[in-house]
């Protein structure tokens, strides 16, 4: 922890950062859903780790890996999630329907049509 308390954590190499963001990953993607599947707080940290491959391997193709469109199996995985969501979803407004959808994709970014499809 900093000095200001804000809470902080350093990753000492590219490596470290590939291998947290694949196990985290895997881990949502081809695992048995539990409650972090989601998590908004699990998705923030996906985002900065994917943002962070993103700088440090400008000739990589992350940008165009984080599109949602090319992962169809993820895709029916939340798919599949949003179906068994229940009352919480045929109750939830559009804005809370697409923050869980983009929560439930990260890292990967769903573009205004995918987003429009899974919040219907």
């Amino acid at each position: 922890m900093t000095t200001d308390q804000t809470p902080s954590v350093v990753l000492d190499s590219i490596d470290e950062i590939r291998a947290l963001h694949r196990m985290l990953i895997e881990r949502k993607f081809d695992g048995t859903e539990d409650e972090f599947f989601g998590s908004p707080f699990i998705a923030a940290v996906q985002h900065r780790l994917a943002d962070a491959l993103t700088t440090a391997e400008p000739s990589k193709p992350w940008a165009a890996w984080r599109d949602a469109a090319g992962h169809s199996e993820k895709i029916d995985k939340v798919r599949n999630h949003i179906a068994g969501l229940g009352r919480f979803w045929a109750e939830a407004n559009v804005t809370t329907r697409r923050q869980c959808v983009r929560d439930l994709l990260a890292p990967l970014l769903p573009d205004d049509t995918l987003l429009h499809d899974l919040t219907a």
